[in-house]
């Protein structure tokens, strides 16, 4: 039976996972339904400069909405057939202290191949997941070179996957959140392949990965598992 204490972090966990999965879902409808309330729609509207702007829009509304993301967008790559092009499309926006900002990369067709986002885990993995997918800890060396958590979910139009919603957390903010939840407690917070995001242990630190004899599952839900030294 979980401590007050402990219940109270599991809570919280809890509302930060929620509250990026719930944010990255409205994003991917969001965007379905910009494409959907276009006549006589094609995969190449994704890149009319209209298109794009309705599709920034709702990204930083997700920004702003959400208290906890850094960052948010939308990755698309559509292979060419008799209908259409192959075409790259990323559209990635972070908060800053003045505000909502564009990450500023060079987002030509030949640098978004070079790029390839496919390679990914988040955008791989979401089409599979069906529901939200996420990938982390991770440092993320194209946007924020921080340890990263990123919730993904697939973007479908016609049951034609389109691409990836995709919100980021940070994790020195997951660290903030909890670390006033876990003062009175060794845990350590891990996601299912036992790598470490959070921790109230000096010995054990955030990207290791957790050796479970020396800790015991109090707490665990769909993403992540919450572990107490032993």
């Amino acid at each position: 039976m979980l401590t007050t204490s402990l219940r109270t972090l599991s809570e919280k966990i809890d509302s930060i996972i929620n509250s990026m999965i719930d944010s990255t879902g409205m994003l991917a409808k969001d965007i379905q339904s910009t494409l959907a309330e276009i006549e006589g729609v094609n995969l190449e509207h994704l890149l009319e400069p209209s298109v794009r702007k309705t599709i920034q829009e709702h990204i930083k509304k997700t920004l702003n909405n959400n208290v906890y993301c850094s960052g948010a967008g939308f990755a698309s790559h559509i292979e060419a057939t008799g209908n259409n092009k192959e075409f790259w499309l990323l559209e990635w926006w972070y908060k800053k202290a003045d505000g909502v900002k564009q990450v500023n990369l060079d987002l030509d067709q030949a640098t978004q191949q070079r790029l390839d986002f496919r390679t990914f885990e988040w955008f791989k993995q979401a089409p599979a997941v069906g529901n939200a997918f996420i990938h982390g800890p991770y440092v993320d060396y194209i946007c924020n070179t921080s340890y990263t958590i990123t919730s993904a979910v697939p973007v479908y139009f016609n049951q034609q996957f389109l691409g990836v919603a995709a919100i980021d957390l940070l994790v020195s903010r997951v660290e903030d959140e909890l670390l006033p939840f876990a003062t009175n407690d060794k845990v350590f917070l891990t996601n299912k392949e036992r790598r470490i995001v959070f921790s109230s242990h000096p010995k054990f630190r955030v990207g290791d990965l957790l050796d479970v004899s020396l800790a015991s599952v109090v707490y665990e839900n769909d993403y992540f598992n919450l572990y107490q030294a032993k």
